[in-house]
């Protein structure tokens, strides 16, 4: 079994038990999961829960919602040194379209400064950390799963270019090397998309949260960066 599907498995289980617990329609319970970052926060201590008995993750996932925090620690990678975020110099046709794309996992922003670096053979390999707070005003869209919605959000952004969603951030998971196979072959009508589903429930799948206006990136706050050596 993937990360990728081990995690949703879990969230399924968490989601239902505290669905039932505290007398919540599913609807509820995924808002308070999303506003809470719950979702997220499961991937970042994956390892750590497989560790714990099941009642244990649940109380985990009660005092997340219960600290009622809305702040989410993200990643950058680049191989470029800036001091000020430009959405005019965004790379067109990606996953969630032309955006500022963060991660929740600093090994994964690692990854994407060093390929950049390998790419262009220029600058260095920079790791951005910023804070983000996410907040009533801004329209978000979550993807917790590699599913038809995913897929067809994906193909839209990546066929057509610019942005064709109207959210300020995008949170879910990324169509990379271990997916985009997968992806393109559903994108080129070669797979029909439960059949690209079951495919990628198989693969192990990273993060990204992008960012698509300026009001979002107002609650995006710098913390530092750093350079990863590339020797």
């Amino acid at each position: 079994m993937s990360v990728q599907s081990d995690v949703e498995m879990l969230s399924i289980q968490v989601l239902e038990e505290y669905t039932k617990v505290h007398h919540l329609s599913e609807r509820e319970a995924v808002d308070l999961f999303r506003k809470y970052q719950v979702f997220e926060k499961l991937i970042l201590q994956h390892e750590y829960l497989h560790q714990l008995d099941f009642s244990e993750t649940i109380q985990y996932v009660e005092e997340i919602i219960a600290q009622k925090s809305t702040i989410l620690v993200l990643y950058h990678g680049s191989n470029i040194a800036f001091d000020q975020i430009d959405l005019s110099k965004s790379h067109n046709k990606r996953d969630f379209g032309r955006g500022f794309y963060c991660t929740i996992l600093e090994k994964q922003a690692q990854d994407w400064a060093h390929r950049l670096y390998m790419r262009n053979f220029s600058g260095g390999e920079y790791v951005y950390q910023y804070v983000f707070h996410q907040t009533d005003t801004l329209k978000i869209k979550h993807f917790n799963a590699l599913d038809k919605e995913w897929l067809e959000f994906i193909k839209e952004n990546r066929m057509k270019g610019g942005i064709q969603h109207s959210y300020d951030v995008v949170i879910g998971p990324v169509a990379d090397d271990n997916t985009m196979e997968t992806v393109q072959l559903y994108m080129s009508g070669v797979l029909k998309a439960e059949e690209a589903v079951e495919r990628l429930r198989y693969n192990k799948v990273n993060n990204q949260v992008s960012f698509h206006t300026s009001l979002a990136l107002k609650q995006l706050r710098f913390e530092h960066r750093k350079e990863v050596s590339h020797v």
